[in-house]
């Protein structure tokens, strides 16, 4: 079930809570394969303005937003994505805590290394925990609470496929270590990825990293870059 499903449906369903276990979607999932990137994302801190569900549509509305901002600065002369070139499938638990993932659909006729970067910078928003004396410290958005500035959420996984056509996808480190929430730790002082990414934010420049993007393997850990 997705968040969407909530979208048309009366308040009072957004108001019951069921007694239930949901799985979250495998890695093989085909929401996953068919994407350029795909991020998952865990909510680790609890937050008194976590979205409830009929406020969903809002939710889908602000993330379509927040992606056409992240894509302008590096390829101003890209379609904005449409709806159903973004997914969001999640759900809350008995604590009131986010579990989702964000897939980034792959696109006809736009480069799949422009969407990752514009997925990478996504993921950076989510679960940026870098100080605010370091470069990109207000670079944060959470899908949890649906606010700009700050985050309640972390990453614990992303995939890339590895090109348009093919089927296979590699897991990508963004961050140099996991927390012991399971979450990537990201900070612009020590990811040199994270770093290009904010550089692209600032500038626009994305010289070389679509290239970086192409190679199969970039290292043992995932870093794109090292």
């Amino acid at each position: 079930m997705t968040l969407r499903t909530f979208q048309t449906g009366p308040q009072w369903l957004s108001e019951r809570r069921i007694s239930a276990r949901w799985t979250p979607l495998s890695e093989s999932s085909e929401l996953e394969r068919k994407s350029s990137i795909c991020i998952r994302v865990k909510q680790i801190r609890t937050d008194p303005t976590t979205s409830s569900l009929h406020e969903v549509a809002r939710l889908m509305e602000s993330l379509h937003e927040h992606i056409h901002e992240i894509q302008r600065p590096h390829s101003p002369e890209l379609r904005s994505f449409a709806v159903n070139e973004v997914n969001l499938t999640g759900y809350t638990d008995e604590h009131n805590m986010l579990q989702a993932m964000i897939t980034l659909k792959k696109r006809q006729g736009v480069e799949i290394g422009l969407d990752q970067i514009t997925g990478l910078t996504l993921a950076f928003f989510i679960g940026n925990s870098t100080l605010i004396t370091d470069s990109g410290h207000d670079y944060k958005w959470c899908p949890a609470s649906n606010r700009i500035g700050v985050t309640s959420c972390g990453v614990t996984q992303i995939t890339k496929a590895t090109s348009w056509w093919q089927a296979s996808r590699s897991k990508v480190r963004l961050g140099t270590n996991f927390d012991a929430d399971g979450t990537l730790i990201m900070t612009s002082s020590n990811c040199a990825t994270i770093k290009r990414l904010v550089s692209i934010m600032n500038s626009g420049d994305k010289t070389g990293f679509v290239a970086r993007l192409k190679k199969p393997v970039f290292s043992r850990h995932g870093c794109i870059f090292s």
